[in-house]
């Protein structure tokens, strides 16, 4: 398992209590979560979105759970664009993805970082030609709609909010585990839609399992 300092990183012990403030939030304004895992804020706001058919395009911000961080390279593991999210395993359905290097797989299971302790191997999905792994697993990709992914839409405010208990359990590109918890999409703390704020703008933590096995 490893621990990895990232830019806005603060980390205590499993049952500490975790405060997380971005620098370009408020100093008076905070997210608070507990979890022994490393936190990451990461911009994939480049893209436009299509309201008639919720499509999207731009670049993917390609990340990797071994290194921390966003990476250039093919040994990636998960990639955002938006609200959509692939993973370095299976085929691409656009051509605008990036190309899949990896062995990569992905499941969403409910519950909290604390309690999904294990892989369930048999839920692996990885991309195909027909879309996202998540997409296909009707979780997310539809702009929250469905409420069967990581976060919800408001039709009245139009925002994203994290769904809690989502947890995102991925094998990683050279068959490794790991868990995410996504926790916020928008870079401020008051995301005004009507000024055009579509978010893109990532807070999650993670823990990853480098030696293998899929017990976290």
């Amino acid at each position: 398992m490893i621990v990895n300092n990232t830019k806005y990183f603060a980390l205590f012990s499993l049952f500490s209590l975790f405060l997380f403030t971005s620098c370009e939030k408020s100093s008076t304004e905070e997210i608070l979560w507990w979890h022994g895992a490393d936190v990451v804020e990461l911009d994939a706001s480049d893209f436009e979105l299509n309201i008639a058919d919720t499509s999207a395009t731009g670049n993917f911000v390609k990340f990797s759970f071994l290194e921390g961080s966003i990476v250039a390279h093919d040994k990636w593991d998960v990639a955002f664009r938006g609200t959509s999210l692939i993973i370095n395993g299976g085929e691409k359905a656009h051509n605008d993805q990036p190309d899949r290097t990896g062995d990569a797989a992905i499941y969403i299971a409910t519950g909290s970082m604390v309690e999904i302790n294990s892989v369930d191997t048999n839920r692996l999905l990885q991309d195909n030609s027909s879309g996202s792994a998540i997409l296909n697993n009707i979780m997310i990709d539809d702009l929250g709609v469905s409420g069967q992914g990581w976060a919800s839409y408001s039709f009245s405010t139009h925002l994203f909010s994290p769904r809690a208990g989502r947890i995102l359990v991925f094998r990683t590109h050279d068959n490794k585990y790991a868990k995410m918890e996504i926790i916020y999409f928008y870079d401020s703390l008051n995301p005004d839609t009507g000024s055009g704020d579509i978010g893109g703008y990532y807070t999650f933590n993670y823990v990853c399992q480098l030696d293998g096995t899929t017990a976290f």
